[in-house]
Formats: C-alpha cells, structure tokens, sequence
C-alpha cells in the first residue's frame, strides 16, 4: 500500500468500511472494529491517522508493534 492509497481511502472520512485509529496505543479499541470488519462485509483499519482531522501523521513500525498487533489479532473472538 502506498501513501496515495491510504490518501485515496481517508479522503471520505471513516465509514462502515474504515476505522482510522492515530495510534497502535488504541489498539484494544481498533481490535473492536477489525473483529466487526471480518463478522460483516470487511473494511480497513488504519493506524498513524487522526480520525477528526484526517492528517496522516505515521506511526513507528517495530518489531514490537508487529507483534502486538498479531496477538491482538489472534485473540479476536470471531462471530
């Protein structure tokens, strides 16, 4: 994915289809909205932008925050 693709898919704002987060720091809340997205049609969650301003602003990948995300992931509790 490259930055015009996530510029392409903020420019309407969050939807039933994406969930912009600004950091993995809400994580647990952003676990809410993939577990909805795989139960329903699907859709995209974003971390490193503000949802209200829709500015990108990034977030640091680590290695770390892969594995967070992972585990965050395989404990979804799919309906």
């Amino acid at each position: 994915m490259t930055i015009e693709d996530i510029k392409n898919l903020v420019s309407a704002d969050e939807s039933r289809t994406l969930e912009l987060k600004k950091t993995t720091g809400e994580l647990k809340d952003g676990m809410h909205s993939a577990c909805a997205f795989l139960n329903t049609e699907g859709g995209w969650l974003i971390f490193g932008v503000a949802p209200k301003s829709l500015k990108i602003i990034g977030q640091e990948v680590t290695d770390k925050t892969q594995q967070e995300i992972a585990q965050a992931l395989a404990g979804l509790d799919l309906r």
